[in-house]
């Protein structure tokens, strides 16, 4: 996730922005040009002309700079402009892939991401910094849900249960001693991945109770545009992007052979 289109803009990169904004705004720069103009015109001492001109103009970007109205649509522009780039170089997984049991957190994920996305636009905040938490969230859940259904494929074809049945038949049997290693090793790597997906369900259900609270919160915040409170929404969504990294490391993990062998890697996108 090194993409620099996703990586959230922070408080300095907007106000670089909007001071680019104001600098560039049509109106401000008819001011510049005009008071310099008039004062040639006019015979005024040049020095004297470019100084009024430039206090004039600076002041025009003061103006426009400290104007919510503009600072919002600036900042709309930031978001949409980076959505936009996101979205180019996103491939999304399609849910028709994956097992429905195993697809439905992902949906339902998407589902809330509509209603932040909703909830921030209605209200009109600059959280921008939410949004894009949010962004790398999805991507690190789509993660999830490939390797969760790769151990949900593994526990299809070898069920653990059907393992642990037909190890029971040969221990004990000096016979088939290397047979039954075999179906130990089998049972172990099941287990794990019995518990790493039971830990997927688990874990999605509770991060979509989270995203339905930053929801309200962020619905509640509706009056105010503290920066404090962007952060601390932000702060929030992005340690449940760590978190769901950390749950698809983990579900990574399972498939590895107790000396450390190399997990499969996931499947293409």
């Amino acid at each position: 996730m090194s993409d620099p289109a996703r990586k959230p803009y922070t408080r300095q990169e907007y106000a670089v922005a909007l001071g680019v904004n104001a600098a560039a705004t049509p109106f401000n720069v008819v001011i510049l040009v005009g008071v310099t103009g008039a004062g040639v015109l006019v015979g005024g001492p040049i020095a004297v002309v470019l100084l009024v001109a430039i206090v004039l103009y600076l002041g025009a970007c003061a103006r426009t700079f400290l104007d919510g109205d503009v600072a919002d649509r600036v900042i709309a522009g930031i978001r949409a402009d980076r959505r936009r780039a996101v979205e180019r170089g996103r491939k999304r997984l399609d849910p028709a892939s994956l097992a429905p049991e195993v697809a439905g957190p992902l949906l339902q994920a998407r589902e809330r991401e509509a209603r932040i996305r909703a909830a921030i636009d209605r209200a009109e905040l600059p959280y921008a910094e939410v949004s894009d938490e949010v962004d790398g969230f999805l991507d690190y859940l789509e993660t999830s849900a490939r390797r969760a259904q790769l151990l949900h494929e593994v526990l299809v074809d070898d069920p653990p249960d059907r393992t642990r049945r037909r190890l029971a038949e040969v221990q004990g049997d000096p016979a088939k001693r290397e047979l039954a290693d075999a179906l130990t090793q089998q049972l172990a790597v099941g287990e794990r991945c019995e518990a790493q997906l039971s830990r997927y369900y688990d874990e999605t259900e509770r991060m979509l109770v989270e995203l339905d609270t930053i929801r309200a919160n962020l619905v509640s915040a509706s009056a105010s545009t503290d920066a404090s409170e962007q952060r601390r929404l932000g702060g929030e969504v992005r340690h449940l992007r760590e978190e769901v990294a950390a749950l698809a490391d983990g579900m990574q993990t399972a498939f590895e052979s107790p000396d450390g062998a190399p997990a499969p890697s996931d499947p293409a996108t």
